[in-house]
């Protein structure tokens, strides 16, 4: 949904570029969980620190719940703003690789998808992104997840176009 944002706010270390925003590699290359085996996952978070993204719903739900937070949306109307803004953040190979995955159409859109999921899938730690474009977002944020450096945070979001 927005993980991307939320991370450049929490860490500035886990960014390598303000302009355009791009993050470290290392903390989103699970996004693509599907090209990893368990075995690497496995390796992969016991050797990490801080926050990184997946989409691996499985995976999560074998791993420590204090280690996962989930983010999902309260808000029908940002969350069909955040399945909008799925088409223009990701490559074409991963938009259609979502596409053929989900079965989406006309009649099921990813809206309807995430909302389904974060019906199904309820994970103890949660993140609610409804207020992201709110003006308070990373102070919520801060409360949620503790950010390294609130200044920091509130720029990114001002920065943000969403």
């Amino acid at each position: 949904m927005c993980g991307d944002i939320v991370l450049a706010m929490v860490d500035k270390n886990y960014l390598r570029s303000i302009y355009p925003r791009l993050l470290h590699r290392d903390r989103y290359v699970m996004k693509k969980f599907y090209n990893f085996s368990d075995a690497e996952k496995i390796e992969y978070f016991k050797k990490m620190t801080g926050y990184t993204l997946t989409h691996d719903t499985d995976f999560c739900n074998t791993i420590p719940e204090q280690n996962v937070i989930q983010i999902h949306c309260s808000d029908p109307a940002i969350l069909k703003k955040m399945a909008d803004r799925f088409w223009t953040q990701n490559t074409a190979s991963g938009v259609d690789h979502v596409k053929t995955d989900l079965k989406l159409s006309e009649q099921y859109t990813l809206a309807d998808d995430l909302q389904s999921w974060q019906e199904h899938h309820v994970f103890k730690h949660r993140l609610d992104v409804a207020e992201i474009y709110s003006k308070g977002f990373p102070d919520y944020l801060n409360s949620v997840v503790g950010v390294k450096d609130i200044a920091w945070s509130r720029t990114i979001h001002d920065l943000w176009s969403g």
